[in-house]
């Protein structure tokens, strides 16, 4: 009898800490995310508030496996993806961009007056919260592209 008195006055305070836990659990959200979007992720942000893109800025480049100097201009260069599937560079082309594949980057643009659409294929051969390095080849030309976070 001492017991079960001993239980009732306590079971107040157990239900009460039986609540938080459970509220607090059913808070937790644990949401996996994909290998493909953790690269779209990395290459131009998560789309939430204040990390809707990523400026990427040239640090280095080799054409045909010969590194190629970049001028003071050159280094300046820069492309910005924006979470939305859009990009823009420093020398003002806007586009679109898709990542179809963790290993695949294409980006479209209209090209100056003529309107042609130009399709542009680059292989991610490596990107991180500081990196991206891209492979392009095209007309016989193979570019190792290294850009660096900017923002």
């Amino acid at each position: 009898m001492r017991t079960i008195n001993y239980f009732k006055k306590y079971i107040g305070t157990i239900a009460f800490f039986l609540l938080i836990v459970l509220t607090l659990m059913s808070c937790v959200k644990q949401q996996t995310v994909s290998a493909l979007d953790f690269q779209k992720n990395l290459l131009a942000g998560t789309g939430a508030y204040q990390n809707t893109k990523h400026t990427w800025k040239i640090d280095s480049l080799s054409v045909n496996g010969t590194v190629y100097k970049l001028t003071t201009v050159q280094k300046r260069y820069s492309k910005t993806f924006s979470r939305d599937g859009s990009y823009t560079d420093s020398d003002g082309v806007i586009g679109t961009w898709t990542m179809p594949t963790i290993t695949d980057l294409v980006l479209s643009f209209q090209a100056g007056m003529s309107g042609i659409k130009i399709i542009n294929k680059f292989q991610v051969v490596d990107i991180n919260a500081v990196q991206l390095h891209l492979k392009y080849d095209s007309a016989n030309v193979k570019q190792d592209i290294i850009f660096i976070l900017n923002n």
